[in-house]
């Protein structure tokens, strides 16, 4: 028993003297890392549960590719119209991109068809 107590007593004084971690130890550097880590990951959780779900798909609406951008107009429409409290905040998201992108006018005519085709207006 005594032996035992001994070993660990001289172990940690040897780590204060040495600095040194044994076999499968960590040092405190690696443990403030460790902590960071798990802080930066617990706030994205927090900021994925705060962020409305339309937000990443309106990103999309930027993208180069046709099928991209219908997808992502298809989905915003569809969220806009199965969610009344999006609605407003994902009308305002189209008409401002078709106000800025009206020289791609088969984009803005696609918007267009999908509000008509759920039926979204900016009055709501």
């Amino acid at each position: 028993m005594f032996q035992n107590a001994n070993k660990k007593i001289i172990d940690f004084f040897r780590f204060l003297w040495s600095g040194k971690p044994e076999v499968g130890d960590i040092t405190p550097r690696q443990a403030n890392a460790i902590q960071e880590r798990a802080y930066i990951l617990s706030r994205k959780e927090f900021e994925r549960a705060c962020t409305p779900p339309y937000v990443a798909v309106a990103a999309q609406l930027g993208n180069e590719k046709q099928q991209v951008f219908e997808a992502a107009t298809f989905y915003l429409c569809a969220i806009a119209a199965n969610e009344p409290k999006y609605e407003k905040a994902i009308v305002s998201i189209l008409d401002s991109y078709a106000t800025e992108h009206e020289k791609l006018s088969a984009r803005v005519d696609y918007i267009k068809q999908m509000k008509i085709k759920y039926k979204l207006n900016a009055d709501k």
